[in-house]
């Protein structure tokens, strides 16, 4: 059976169904190249083989459906208008149906979309918050896609001493060592709101590329075109897909 850097046995060939990373040691003999499955990936289409997309990195284990959180709904601050610069931007929740409009039942998921900002890791390099001889940039960052399929979503890096285990998992491949092991955590509201709230993390957690961090313990509303910056590289932003 292959491992992977960190040592976990895996039953999938090219990356690791633990912790993602490429597998050291891939099977070989007849049917070594063999697909695992015949599903393939919603992102990039390539072949499953495993828990993690061999190409782009998404997480098959995750449902695709989110749960209503049983908090109070929280007023949103007025809409304002998106600005595309080429970065996933967060979805606005549904809105009520129209008088007389069809009642009749609508799919709503909502995603994570995870990425490297160059930008933003040059900006806290210039601002003296990180070391680039000590934390460099990723070479290899594909674009993770996640299901936000539960009430609270947690930002963060896994520790198996720890015993923390974060939906979204900053620990990589490539790790953002920036990230505090419990950063962060998304709530979702009733109605499809989301809040977002920093759970003390050591390096803050900051929205739309401002360089005053969010509030500790404190419920932020998100909105649409908002994107939510942690650690030393990592944007994460919110896509809602409607139908």
């Amino acid at each position: 059976m292959p491992t992977c850097p960190a040592g976990h046995l895996s039953s999938a060939r090219v990356r690791c169904d633990v912790c993602g990373l490429p597998t050291t040691q891939p099977p070989t003999g007849p049917g070594a190249d063999a697909p695992a499955t015949d599903e393939t990936c919603p992102d990039c289409a390539a072949v499953r083989d495993g828990r993690f997309c061999e190409e782009c990195g998404h997480d098959f284990t995750a449902a695709d459906s989110t749960e209503a959180s049983p908090l109070p709904l929280t007023p949103n601050r007025p809409a304002h208008p998106a600005e595309h610069d080429g970065t996933a931007v967060l979805g606005t929740a549904r809105s009520a149906p129209q008088p007389g409009a069809a009642a009749g039942p609508q799919r709503s998921t909502w995603w994570a979309i995870v990425c490297a900002d160059p930008a933003y890791y040059q900006a806290m390099a210039d601002g003296g918050v990180l070391d680039p001889a000590v934390i460099a940039f990723p070479a290899h960052a594909p674009q993770r896609r996640m299901p936000l399929n539960r009430a609270r979503v947690r930002i963060g890096r896994r520790s198996l001493t720890l015993g923390i285990h974060p939906e979204i998992d900053l620990a990589g491949p490539p790790e953002d060592p920036a990230v505090s092991h419990t950063h962060a955590m998304l709530i979702a509201r009733p109605g499809g709101g989301w809040v977002l709230v920093d759970e003390g993390s050591t390096n803050g957690t900051t929205l739309n590329g401002t360089a005053e961090a969010v509030p500790s313990n404190t419920e932020v509303p998100l909105h649409e075109a908002d994107r939510i910056y942690v650690g030393a590289w990592t944007v994460i932003a919110l896509h809602h897909q409607r139908g």
